[in-house]
């Protein structure tokens, strides 16, 4: 075999590496990214409304936080926000906090203001928290799970792990009812707090024993 033929094959060899070299490190979509929150996104179909807004139906975002703690959000309609990244607008809204030692809480409400990368959630209008044998009303529920460390920095007191329902607060629980202005649950400890916005009134409680 002569000199040039062996320069051609090796030429022919070496095309060949480089395209599956290329092929491999820019073209390849099977990637795996590590993280320590899981987090899986379900929609089933965007849809345009009357408006020219993009609107997706049948939503489901869930993730764990590093405490063990599943949250899993869904709605039957979602519209990202055009002004604010990572915002999305759902109605029809039912949450699951599934937490460590697998007791559950549920929320429900008509609309929800979510953010897709925290998962920070306002849900608006029709509230509702079923815990054990409580329900719990209200007009509007703040919903927060542990902040990042870079957040924890600039605001060392910023809340996190912390369910806040506000706005005519009505608890009920078989026995009796509380009426409050704010109600507060620790997703860590477990703990409950009611109060009123002005230290000079007092939470109602209502017997329903006879």
């Amino acid at each position: 075999m002569g000199k040039k033929n062996l320069i051609q094959i090796f030429l022919l060899i070496l095309l060949i590496l480089i395209t599956f070299f290329v092929f491999n490190v820019f073209y390849k979509s099977d990637k795996t990214i590590k993280s320590s929150k899981k987090i899986e996104i379900k929609v089933s179909e965007e849809l345009k409304s009357n408006e020219g807004k993009n609107v997706i139906q049948d939503i489901k975002y869930t993730s764990n936080n590093n405490n063990g703690d599943i949250f899993e959000i869904l709605a039957d309609y979602g519209e990202p926000s055009s002004e604010v990244d990572n915002l999305m607008f759902l109605t029809k809204v039912v949450a699951n906090i599934i937490l460590n030692d697998k007791s559950n809480i549920k929320l429900t409400s008509d609309y929800a203001n979510f953010n897709t990368k925290t998962f920070e959630t306002t849900f608006i209008n029709n509230v509702k928290i079923f815990r054990n044998d409580e329900t719990i009303f209200g007009k509007e529920l703040y919903l927060v799970f542990e902040q990042t460390e870079e957040v924890l920095k600039k605001s060392p007191n910023v809340d996190q792990n912390l369910i806040r329902i506000s706005h005519d607060v009505i608890i009920k629980k078989p026995g009796y009812m509380l009426k409050a202005d704010i109600l507060e649950i620790d997703l860590i400890t477990k703990n409950m707090k009611v109060f009123m916005n002005d230290k000079n009134n007092k939470v109602e409680a209502i017997s329903k024993l006879k």
